[in-house]
């Protein structure tokens, strides 16, 4: 899995291309907290190209949302496609995220 961050201001914006799954959630994790203690929690995560996400990918949103939330912050999802907003709203999980259409908007909920 390739991971671009790009830095707005004091906020990144990280963008993982492919699916979140077993094989490379934790690696998505760690390139994600390192972001996270760079930029006192203030991260967005760009969902256009994830295509999917299996438990594991689930799981470590939620672990990264939980890590943020013990910093007083909230995981940014922006882009987010149709399946995986599926999976995000059946397994009840929507309240751990802010949701956003497009990168600005999110940007923005940091001022």
């Amino acid at each position: 899995m390739k991971v671009a961050i790009e830095q707005c201001g004091g906020v990144a914006v990280i963008k993982p291309e492919g699916p979140i799954t077993w094989a490379n959630a934790e690696e998505f994790k760690a390139e994600t907290i390192e972001s996270m203690d760079k930029n006192l929690g203030r991260i967005i995560v760009d969902a256009s190209s994830i295509s999917y996400v299996d438990s594991k990918g689930l799981g470590v949103l939620v672990e990264i949302s939980q890590e943020l939330g013990q910093r007083g912050k909230t995981l940014k999802l922006c882009h987010v496609n149709e399946t995986v907003r599926q999976v995000i709203e059946l397994t009840g999980l929507r309240p751990l995220f802010e949701h956003f259409e497009d990168i600005n908007s999110a940007v923005r909920s940091f001022l």
